[in-house]
């Protein structure tokens, strides 16, 4: 599959660098300013990625477990724990597919942040994931939801754009097509040209709301951006949801 490619190169992280700890930063106090959720609670960061949320969380008093498909981005993420300057976090990192975990009902907080969803061509496999966050959180905890605005996108998306980094050029051409946003990402350097895909579902928020009912989640609050402004369907870039297992 494309993302078990793509997430274990280094340049994705080149790519996504600009989404840096300021986005977690705002993303988090979004999070808390939202919901009651105390000191030493348990958080379970779905597809945490090389962890910045999940260590960002931990900072603040957070029982935290990240987890990832991709060994080349947990092991990142393992790195920044041993280099961030806090002793002592209480968080911890695994390798693990999305489509396939049950925690039992062990977690108060569940955050699937920064566009984590929409990787499998099937609906069914996209939906699992919300059916394994509600079998791993307890009754009354939350499921913190970060994904793109499909009404926005459909609209606003930028089909070619391209950008260097030192001496790397990302080329990034982007389309709509069978309902998903895809992107082909072209990457040179001085001693190579490299091809990567990404292509992620794109769902309206009546689907969420149907599929988020049906694994027994009440909608809460609906945000466009990480500054807390409300959601707007055609003008967000962004459907924050926060909702809560019933």
């Amino acid at each position: 599959m494309w993302f078990q490619e793509w997430f274990s190169n280094k340049y994705y992280l080149e790519l996504y660098r600009h989404r840096g700890n300021e986005d977690a930063r705002l993303m988090l106090n979004l999070l808390q300013r939202s919901i009651t959720v105390n000191s030493g609670s348990k958080i379970l960061d779905i597809a945490c990625g090389a962890g910045r949320h999940s260590i960002e969380l931990s900072r603040r008093g957070f029982d935290v477990t990240g987890f990832d498909l991709s060994e080349y981005l947990i092991g990142e993420a393992r790195k920044e724990l041993k280099r961030s300057p806090e002793q002592n976090l209480k968080v911890k990192f695994l390798i693990k597919d999305m489509r396939d975990f049950n925690f039992s009902r062990s977690f108060d907080v569940a955050v699937n942040i920064f566009t984590s969803f929409g990787y499998f061509e099937k609906d069914e496999e996209n939906f699992k994931v919300i059916r394994n966050v509600s079998n791993s959180l307890k009754s009354g905890g939350y499921f913190v939801f970060d994904f793109l605005n499909k009404n926005y996108i459909e609209k606003n998306l930028i089909p070619y754009s391209k950008s260097k980094q030192g001496d790397v050029i990302l080329i990034q051409k982007r389309r709509i097509e069978d309902g998903s946003v895809k992107k082909n990402i072209i990457i040179k350097n001085k001693h190579e040209t490299l091809n990567y895909t990404e292509s992620l579902k794109l769902y309206s928020l009546k689907e969420f709301k149907y599929v988020f009912g049906s694994f027994k989640f009440r909608i809460q609050n609906l945000f466009g951006d990480y500054y807390g402004n409300k959601y707007n369907e055609n003008k967000s870039q962004r459907l924050i949801i926060i909702a809560k297992k019933t």
